[in-house]
This record gives C-alpha cells, structure tokens and sequence, in this order.
C-alpha cells in the first residue's frame, strides 16, 4: 500500500488531523508545540484507495527546541519513504518562514504535494488560503481539522495523487512468504540458513535489519520467495527515524505475503508485541505459521514442545489453526519444516469446499444443534451456504436474521468447516447474509 506522511511545523494541528482522518485517538493531541516527536501511523481507506497515514514531529528551522535536529530527520525520511504528502499550515498565522523553509525541503523531495490551511473556520482567514500558493504547489484548500470542513476535498485531492496499485508481482508460481517478529529473534539468521548463504546481515543487535529483502529458492521442486523484515518494536519504542518506516516496511511485507512466519524467541515468547502481529496476520487473511526459535537455549524435557504448544493455545484460541515449529536457526534444528509447513499453509489457504458438501453439513449437523436466538422467540434459521471466495476461504451462509449469529455460533461453524477439509495455517472467513439480500 501506499504511504501518505503529514508534514508541517508544530503546533498546526496535524496530530488532530491524523485522528480525524482515521477516525481514532491513535495522536496526542495537545495544544503545545513539540508534543509530536515520533511518528504514529494507521491505515485508512478513501474512494477504494488504502494506504498508510504516518504523523510526524512538527518541524521547525531555526529553533532552539532539543528535538528540532530529530524532527528533521524524521520529516526527510518521510519524505523519502511516503508517496504523497499533507503539508499542514496554520490559517491563523498565514504562511511564515518556517513554511516557507519546510516548502522548500517539499520541492526538493518530488513527492505530490496537497497544502492544507488548517483553522480556516473564519470568513476572514479565507484569504490566507489564496497566499499559500505563493509556497508554489497547485493543490492548495482551506480546512478546518477542529470541525471537520473539507475533510473529503482534503482525502479526494490525496487519492487522486496516489499512485496506481502495484501490479500483482510476476513471481512465476512462487510462495511468497514473510519472516517477522521482534528484534533479535532471530530473523535473519534462520533467513540465512534457509537460502544456505550468507545474504541479510546478521548481528546481536536489535533492529540490524532495516528494510526487506527479497530472495528466490528451491525446495522440494517448490519455489519460494522469502522477505526478511525489519524487526517490530512496541509503537512506545519506536524512536528512531529510520526503524520507524521499519515498522511499515514490515506491514507492507506481510500485504505482499501469501503467509508470515512469525518467529519468536523460546525464551521470552507471546510477547503483546507478538500477539498483535499474529492477529495483524489473520486480519489480512494471510496464512500463518508460528516458529519458536533459540530451542538450543532452553533445558529438554520430554513434554517441553506439548507445554509451549499448549501455552500459545490457551492465550491464542482463535490462532489455533496456525501449526508451530520448534527450530535452533543457529545449529539447524527444525529448519527442514518450516518449507513444508509454509507450502501446506498456501496450499491450504486455495482450498475450496465443494457446495453439496458444505449443505450437506446443514441437513446432517446443523438441523440437530440448537440455535442462536434472541430471547424473544426469534432463532437464526441457515437456507444454505456456499464458499464465496479463496485465499482465504471464505464461506456465505444465507440466513432469516443474520444479527442473530453471535460470535460463539461463528466459531462453532469454523470447527465445523475445518472438520471438512484440511485448513491449517489459513485463516477462514464466515459471513452472514439475509437470504432476501442475495441478489446484492
């Protein structure tokens, strides 16, 4: 996806601006410059466009602030890694020098420029707006972030600079799968040993890697493209300029995955950092396998793999799908597996269940189970169900009250799906669909 990066002095309003367009408090918002020093960022969607919006630091040329040096180089790399920017002015003051410098490093970066005026709430602000174009870019309007004015002129002059999705890539029949996890757990080495070259750097330190990097290789006649990434830190710690696009690099990898390998370390596993990124890849439909790495570290017991295995279970019931290897990407260990797994999760996730197998499911389970009803004499009838979709496998039952399925329903009609066929390492979708809606 693309990047969208919102650039401007502090104190202009641009947090409020980030929060407005994604619709969440993800920013601080407070009324003092300089509060602002990392990047936060979010995805969003405008006219069948996704891309990531990132908020910057306020930038301030000349200051005596600490941070000033930091903001900077956080702007340039924004700047360097966004496809469009919303550079944010303040309609009370009008256009300053601080403007002018920041437009200056804007026409230097050949990035698509949309010049917002924020606080242009007052008739009499409106001819501050003319005088940003003197800042010499031809997308220029007047906005209010406080009240929500022209917050879709603003969105539809960002869309309309994005560049065109990218092509789907012409892997020539690879798997493409994603390593990710946090730092130092071992990323790049077990990236090494399965290409069986010393291709991406591997060191001790947290964050070595800071962009993808794409290799092909064979296994088992199999071809596969894999992405090392950059590690992924808590947002809290993300304070350097260059592991910040990390962390979108990293997202932007798993959209390019057709399944993630979330590596952990044996010694400090199911972090909120790793459960976050887990659930990140189910949301994006992606398959899913789980490595636990560094075994050599830990003492052997006979049931030592049934605890962990156990363990991420009990914290991660709705991931249960996802099959786990056990591997030392030091000495070797359990390298073998993790090809295998990551062709069965791809092939499990073209999977397609044949549509009189899965009514037959109705008549044979689902007549004899209770269902979910509303208290009031209303129960959730199924007419029947079909697999919509793959990649994931997404399955549409055509029902009287879809409100009436509730989540614990959902989750038995999954069981009941993978009982069918062979869904390990895919995530599944369920949809409801009142039968009088189907035509849509």
């Amino acid at each position: 996806m693309s990047v969208v990066a919102i650039v401007g002095r502090p104190n202009v309003g641009k947090s409020s601006l980030f929060n407005r367009l994604v619709g969440k408090k993800l920013a601080i918002v407070e009324d003092i410059p300089g509060v602002t020093r990392d990047r936060l960022y979010a995805e969003t969607e405008w006219d069948g466009k996704r891309f990531y919006l990132v908020d910057t630091g306020g930038i301030e040329p000349a200051s005596p602030h600490p941070f000033q040096d930091a903001i900077r180089r956080q702007v340039e790399i924004a700047l360097k890694e966004c496809d469009v920017v919303i550079f944010l002015l303040d309609g009370k003051e009008g256009v300053t020098a601080g403007d002018e410098a920041i437009a200056e490093m804007l026409r230097r970066s050949s990035k698509p420029v949309v010049v917002a005026m924020n606080k242009i709430d007052n008739p009499k602000r409106e001819d501050n707006v003319l005088d940003a174009y003197s800042l010499g870019f031809p997308l220029v309007m007047g906005i209010s972030v406080e009240h929500g004015i022209n917050m879709g002129d603003l969105l539809d002059a960002v869309a309309s600079s994005l560049p065109d999705d990218e092509p789907v890539e012409d892997d020539e029949g690879a798997i493409r799968f994603s390593i990710v996890g946090r730092p130092n757990v071992g990323k790049s080495s077990l990236f090494n040993r399965l290409i069986g070259e010393e291709r991406a750097v591997v060191s001790p330190i947290p964050g070595t890697t800071r962009d993808t990097v794409d290799v092909d290789f064979q296994w088992n006649q199999l071809k596969f493209r894999i992405m090392d990434t950059a590690g992924l830190r808590r947002k809290s710690r993300v304070d350097d300029s260059l592991e910040y696009y990390s962390v979108v690099r990293t997202l932007k990898a798993i959209d390019r995955s057709h399944v993630a390998l979330l590596l952990m370390d044996a010694s400090e596993m199911l972090t909120e950092q790793d459960k976050r990124l887990m659930l990140h890849v189910e949301e994006r439909g992606k398959g899913l396998v789980i490595g636990v790495n560094k075994w050599d570290l830990l003492t052997p017991s006979e049931d030592l793999g049934d605890r962990i295995r156990d363990r991420i279970r009990d914290e991660l019931p709705t991931l249960s799908y996802a099959p786990m290897v056990f591997l030392s990407a030091k000495t070797g260990r359990g390298i073998q597996k993790v090809p295998e797994l990551i062709a069965r999760a791809y092939n499990n996730r073209l999977r397609r269940l044949k549509t009189a197998d899965l009514n037959r499911l109705l008549r044979d389970t689902l007549q004899f189970e209770r269902m979910p009803g509303d208290g009031k004499g209303r129960y959730l009838k199924i007419y029947y169900v079909t697999q919509a979709d793959m990649a994931p496998p997404t399955f549409i039952f055509f029902v009287n009250h879809r409100e009436l399925a509730d989540r614990s329903f959902t989750r038995r009609l999954e069981k009941l799906i993978r009982s069918m066929g062979d869904f390990e390492g895919t995530p599944i979708r369920i949809w409801f669909r009142n039968k009088e809606d189907q035509s849509q």
